[in-house]
């Protein structure tokens, strides 16, 4: 019963006294305590005021102390029991019968009531939040149906009852009766532990960049009160168990059952299918459940972008590449229509790190699945013509970024603004792949003029050690700091320039870096390093000690299988792989975080696939060996692939086929030297990684972007034995590139607009643009003239038109682009376009 002449001076009471205090001015503090009904032993301090005080607002606090036996200081002991201390039911909700009060209605006679129940664990959430409207002096009984709740032993009880106008006091509620209604603890848990970590997921959703740890963090306590509650509640929660593993890494994750793998599968092979069923999960549900129709997925373009860091590498191994691609696709032009790029560079004007972010990364990351489109080669080109705005020689001669500030039409250059930090290289990603794609020589002599610069700051030591600076002042030329765990944008500038000119002082950084970290520090690096740098007998087996320690994981483990073809390695690998990504798979999708902090690792799968590593979030370089695209979808997540020690004059392609049926596959050469090959294949029953007798033997030509067939039997590991019978002294990209897109290719007033380009650092012939039907029949044709190199970076176009007959349907049609004396092109991917 609320007796408003007692004051609520109870220590169970102090946290939500506080609360008031902090929360309300002087005029909305008006407070009752609801005390048993029972006479008990305890003391009743008297209120030292009037619940009428003058100038009080309409709003009354009712506090129920969850105990009765603390006392002050001083004073006498209380004896009385009353509270729900480990009671064994969950409240149901609240029974509030009020006597007649003398209020002034305010609408029709009558006077509006606010109600709201608050959390027991978070005063400032409400359980429950109703209006309701009474006749004045007449009494009522209300049934508060409160989601049900298992109280806890440190929390007391609160409700506001606010009024619409004057006459609601302290002592209107003398005489209102409060009963809490419980229900068996099962009943109650039901809906507790549901709306429970329904919050601890919203709140981990807003905490996951920062990851605080620190309690004074209101939001990071919130959270941490709402996962103890759910684990007091139930301990055996799974979800629960997970989310407070994420967030005390500290402590070790709960238990992993790994699934055991059918009888005739290697454990590998079944555990690297499994990872890949997983990403294949994680991605299907953010494209099929975020994704909108304009493009974004919801966590803001900028940030959708990081996400999209994974499209690439997932889509090269095979993995649903049609929807990956197209899901890529609509997010980049979504970034376009936003008007998030101008001239190449972002629009708005914000740090080193974020302008790669505003379109740079999702520009680059759909040059790995559509290699050559018109469209995006004219957006990487657009880049690279502006870097000339944020790039230039200084006073010393070194060529810098001038600014970590900047925008396309405000570049920042005074002061703090005009260092250049590790993350600064990432806006290179452009100059890096078109240097891959058609050699250009302006962004290798970029690259590699950068690279020079860079370390013309390094500082030897006396015993020949080298050291090299995280950030260089444009103005002054000075350098600061060190480069740091975190930064790897700079090394994949050195990679590149060691690729393209094979001068081993690019090398320097690296070297520096494992000298100080360790070899387990070539992870920053996607290609296949031991054998690029012939580093076997040093690294390799470093790293082979380290994957053989107590507690070893991630890269150490894939080296040891390269270095000894062991793979048990690969199996502690992908296990690890499996348990995190099963462990975590609701984080990363229902629990809806942050776009930019969601990930399912890909590394290894890619590695191990690919040959070496394609993308990963601020591993800008490339590479991979290989790619694939399977026969049917479902395939990728049905064959497990090795391919151990590429390199791109050797490797080989071990494969279990954990289908029924066979699997098809067209494998497409990356880093590999163009050429005649020569192909080995056949099975390995027996498990000791070569080919059961003499096998079958063929040559194909392979070079960067094309393509060969191979086939993989059911339920047995195939082996394909790829190695380079007669290279062919062609330089791929220092050759013209036609091209066609579906994005530059329109119907219009019943024609059809082709653009034909050339994206080559050499003049393009004439070519022939043909329009056929499913069946390969011919439509229509027209001819291309022939088109200058675009050397400047700028593609060089011309338009055809096909008149097309009446009634015609696009879809089912294709356009076919043919050069004239079939001549050589950088690529051939993007001479066909389907309608």
């Amino acid at each position: 019963m609320i007796d408003s002449s007692v004051a609520p001076d109870y220590p169970a009471l102090d946290v939500l006294l506080n609360h008031v205090a902090g929360r309300h001015p002087a005029e909305e503090r008006a407070t009752v305590v609801a005390l048993p009904a029972t006479t008990i032993e305890m003391s009743r301090p008297a209120r030292g005021d009037s619940g009428a005080q003058p100038g009080r607002l309409p709003l009354v606090h009712v506090m129920i102390p969850f105990d009765f036996r603390d006392s002050r200081p001083g004073e006498p002991a209380h004896r009385g029991t009353h509270g729900w201390i480990n009671y064994d039911g969950g409240l149901d909700g609240i029974q509030l019968d009020l006597p007649p009060l003398d209020v002034t209605p305010t609408h029709g006679g009558l006077y509006p009531l606010n109600i709201r129940v608050k959390d027991p664990l978070w005063p400032e959430r409400d359980l429950l939040d109703v209006n309701v409207s009474i006749e004045p002096n007449r009494p009522y009984s209300l049934w508060l149906d409160t989601r049900d709740r298992i109280l806890p032993n440190d929390g007391s009880l609160y409700f506001t009852v606010a009024g619409a106008g004057e006459g609601l006091t302290a002592d209107s509620l003398n005489g209102a009766r409060v009963r809490l209604v419980f229900k068996s603890r099962e009943a109650a848990a039901v809906e507790h532990v549901a709306d429970r970590f329904e919050q601890v997921r919203d709140n981990l959703s807003f905490l996951v960049e920062e990851r605080p740890q620190n309690r004074r963090l209101r939001l990071h306590d919130r959270y941490m009160r709402d996962l103890e509650d759910i684990l007091r509640v139930d301990p055996d929660h799974e979800q629960a168990r997970f989310h407070w593993a994420e967030t005390n890494p500290g402590q070790p994750w709960p238990a992993f059952e790994q699934a055991e793998a059918p009888a005739g599968t290697p454990v590998w092979a079944f555990r690297q299918m499994e990872h890949m069923r997983l990403l294949r999960h994680f991605m299907e549900w953010w494209i099929d459940n975020r994704q909108s129709e304009y493009g974004d997925f919801g966590g803001g373009l900028s940030d959708d972008t990081d996400m999209t860091n994974q499209w690439p590498g997932a889509a090269l191994m095979g993995l649903m590449p049609d929807k990956v691609t197209g899901s890529l696709n609509r997010m980049t032009d979504a970034i376009y229509r936003l008007g998030m790029v101008t001239d190449g560079l972002p629009t708005i004007r914000t740090d080193e790190l974020h302008v790669y972010e505003e379109g740079q990364n999702s520009d680059a990351q759909s040059m790995y699945l559509n290699w050559g489109d018109p469209t995006v080669v004219d957006r990487l080109m657009t880049t690279a013509r502006n870097y000339s705005r944020i790039i230039e020689p200084n006073a010393a001669g070194h060529t810098h970024f001038v600014s970590n500030y900047f925008s396309a039409t405000d570049v920042v250059r005074e002061g703090i603004w005009e260092w250049s930090k590790p993350h600064s290289y990432l806006i290179l990603h452009a100059a890096l792949l078109l240097g891959e794609y058609n050699g250009d020589p302006a962004m290798r002599s970029l690259v590699t003029t950068m690279s020079d610069h860079y370390l013309a700051h390094g500082i030897q030591d006396a015993e020949g050690n080298w050291s090299f600076p995280a950030d260089i002042n444009w103005r002054t030329d000075e350098a600061r700091g060190s480069l740091e765990a975190g930064d790897i944008a700079p090394y994949q500038m050195f990679w590149a320039a060691w690729r393209w000119t094979g001068d081993d002082k690019y090398l320097a950084p690296l070297e520096a870096r494992v000298r100080e970290r360790g070899p387990g520090q070539l992870a920053i690096l996607n290609a296949n390093t031991l054998d690029a740098l012939d580093r076997r007998e040093d690294w390799g087996q470093a790293l082979v000690e380290q994957a053989n320690a107590r507690g070893a994981s991630g890269f150490p483990l894939y080296a040891a299988w390269e270095m000894t073809g062991d793979r048990s390695y690969l199996e502690r690998l992908y296990g690890e792989e499996v348990q995190r990504a099963s462990q975590r798979m609701f984080m990363m999708t229902e629990g809806h975080w942050w776009s930019d902090r969601v990930e399912v690792y890909s590394e290894f799968l890619q590695r191990v696939r690919l040959g070496g590593m394609a993308l990963r979030r601020n591993q800008t370089f490339p590479g991979h060996t290989v790619s694939w695209r399977f026969g049917r979808d479902g395939d990728a997540e049905n064959i497990a692939i090795l391919m151990p020690g590429a390199t791109p004059e050797r490797f080989t392609v071990i494969a279990f086929n954990g289908s029924d049926r066979e699997i098809s596959a067209e494998m497409t050469g990356w880093n590999v030297t163009p050429g005649r090959w020569t192909v080995r294949s056949g099975a390995d029953r027996n498990g000791d990684d070569a080919i059961d007798g003499r096998g079958q033997t063929r040559d194909v030509t392979l070079e960067r972007s094309r393509s060969t067939s191979l086939a993989f039997a059911p339920g047995v590991t195939t082996i394909h034995e790829f190695s380079l019978a007669e290279a062919s002294g062609e330089v791929v990209h220092d050759r013209p590139d036609l091209a066609i897109g579906p994005r530059t290719t329109r119907i219009e007033n019943g024609a059809l607009h082709v653009q034909v380009f050339n994206q080559g650092i050499r003049a393009a012939p004439a070519a022939t643009v043909i329009l056929e039907d499913a069946s390969g029949r011919e439509i229509a044709r027209g001819r291309s003239e022939a088109l200058a190199a675009a050397d400047d970076l700028t593609p060089k176009s011309a338009e055809v038109v096909l008149g097309l007959p009446p009634g015609f349907v696009a879809e089912g049609h294709r356009v076919r682009l043919i050069p004239d004396g079939d001549a050589a092109e950088v690529t051939l991917l993007n001479n066909e376009v389907r309608l």
